[in-house]
């Protein structure tokens, strides 16, 4: 089941939805099921809303995304849960990160942090503490890996199918677009996504992984923010199903997502002291030959 964990937590799920015709309704409150009053309320449709949130996309410069990650794995009876939180700065072009992921898993603890800038792809050991600096190749295909990205270009056709499927709500501030659906249609297109935004170098053991998963759920909402158009947060809950060794394994994923700092990020520094103390992980592996 490790691997699975590994494959599901690596993935970037770049779900950007699309629809013709519908124009927002005020948002309903949770609690009372009755709709908000909305004063600045617009007429745009769900593509209209799309086509902009799109082009304001290819704006993107450098965020701050925070992400809370839980998922529960069973095959037969046996069941594992991870829980993980995800801390990040990203600028785009040229491409620099600064990222701590806390995975927690069996009673344990685990932290990743990690730099990856043009002076270098540098991560923590979790178990040592120690600061490992990684290929460079490394940082190149990563690079190239998100300057391809369906992030950044979104082929809307891909959703088309999905037209009479959405709920789409606004507030004074904000478009709601929310999705709840299970199937065989959606089972292919969270495929397509997986296989678009997984890690470069995935073996076609794993891709053949990702073409067993099947759908059983699936439950979408993302905000998109009036005036710029940007995606502010982002909530999924799903379940879906694939064989391994011959037992079924279960997975019941939730994501939340909240990105901030839109283009107000200018600069993501390595520190001198993780530059001076990292262990270049090639000399490293040579010395235990």
């Amino acid at each position: 089941m490790k691997k699975w964990i590994m494959i599901l937590a690596a993935s970037v799920l770049a779900l950007v939805l699309s629809a013709c015709g519908q124009t927002a309704t005020p948002k309903e409150d949770s609690e009372t099921g009755k709709e908000d009053k909305v004063i600045e309320k617009s007429d745009l449709t769900v593509e209209e809303v799309m086509e902009k949130a799109n082009a304001a996309s290819e704006t993107l410069q450098s965020m701050h995304a925070d992400m809370e990650i839980t998922q529960n794995m069973q095959m037969g009876e046996e069941e594992q849960v991870v829980n993980s939180t995800i801390d990040m700065d990203m600028i785009l072009e040229p491409l620099a990160m600064r990222q701590t992921m806390n995975m927690e898993m069996a009673g344990e603890e685990m932290a990743m942090d990690l730099y990856m800038t043009q002076d270098g792809f540098f991560m923590k050991d979790p178990e040592s503490g120690d600061w490992m600096k990684l290929p460079n190749e490394m940082y190149e295909e990563v690079a190239g890996q998100v300057a391809g990205s369906a992030n950044t270009q979104v082929d809307y056709s891909l959703y088309e199918q999905f037209a009479d499927d959405f709920k789409f709500e606004q507030t004074d501030d904000e478009y709601v677009l929310h999705l709840k659906g299970s199937g065989e249609k959606f089972s292919g297109l969270m495929k397509d996504l997986m296989k678009e935004n997984m890690p470069a170098g995935m073996d076609e053991a794993q891709l053949d992984m990702i073409s067993q998963m099947e759908i059983e759920s699936i439950d979408l909402e993302f905000t998109i923010d009036k005036k710029t158009f940007y995606t502010k947060n982002l909530d999924m809950d799903m379940v879906l199903t694939m064989e391994e060794q011959g037992q079924q394994v279960k997975v019941a994923q939730k994501i939340k997502g909240d990105i901030s700092k839109i283009n107000e990020i200018d600069e993501i520094k390595v520190p001198k002291e993780v530059i001076d103390g990292a262990v270049d992980i090639n000399e490293a592996m040579e010395q235990q030959q």
